[in-house]
């Protein structure tokens, strides 16, 4: 004869209940203070992620402010440059100022126009600005056979130094005194 076995079935019963209700029973869970340091160690994260991108706008501001500033020296040179070659040796004079003035007549004291001269920290040409920031703005005549200038730039936003710039340009076009 078969033998029976005990069995409850009421546990058998329990065990086979729908696994919703299971995980509703189970106690493993994440507790407040796992969450708290969850929450602390992803702001951690975010906090360094955005000081890192804070960085680098500021770095960017300023390497932009600082190509600025050489490509406005570099383009101001090159229309003096220009400009200037254009004039005689004595169509061109430097006041005591340091600011250059032309004149369109070849052999007249009258008719000197100021065309190159620093107002409020700006490099002017005939009212225009070429350059923001100017500090240092110096030129001064080389024996009717030219004119060195020095420019200088500094600014108040950090990480911008001071730029130094000069140059000699020499007249193309003859004077009348060389010729006779």
């Amino acid at each position: 004869m078969r033998k029976w076995k005990h069995i409850c079935h009421s546990k058998k019963r329990q065990s086979s209940r729908s696994p919703k209700i299971q995980l509703l029973n189970n106690e493993a869970g994440v507790t407040l203070v796992e969450l708290l340091a969850a929450i602390a160690i992803l702001g951690i994260v975010i906090a360094l992620a955005g000081s890192v991108h804070i960085f680098g706008q500021r770095q960017f501001r300023s390497q932009t402010k600082s190509a600025n500033q050489t490509n406005d020296l570099s383009h101001a040179l090159t229309v003096m440059s220009t400009d200037l070659r254009r004039y005689n040796a004595n169509q061109v004079r430097v006041t005591e100022n340091g600011e250059i003035e032309v004149s369109n007549y070849l052999n007249s004291e009258d008719g000197y126009v100021l065309t190159y001269y620093v107002s409020n920290k700006k490099l002017l040409y005939k009212g225009t600005v070429l350059i923001d920031d100017v500090s240092h703005f110096y030129a001064k005549k080389i024996d009717n056979k030219g004119i060195h200038i020095e420019i200088s730039v500094s600014s108040t936003d950090p990480g911008v130094e001071a730029k130094n710039y000069q140059t000699t340009i020499y007249f193309r076009a003859e004077s009348p005194e060389t010729t006779a």
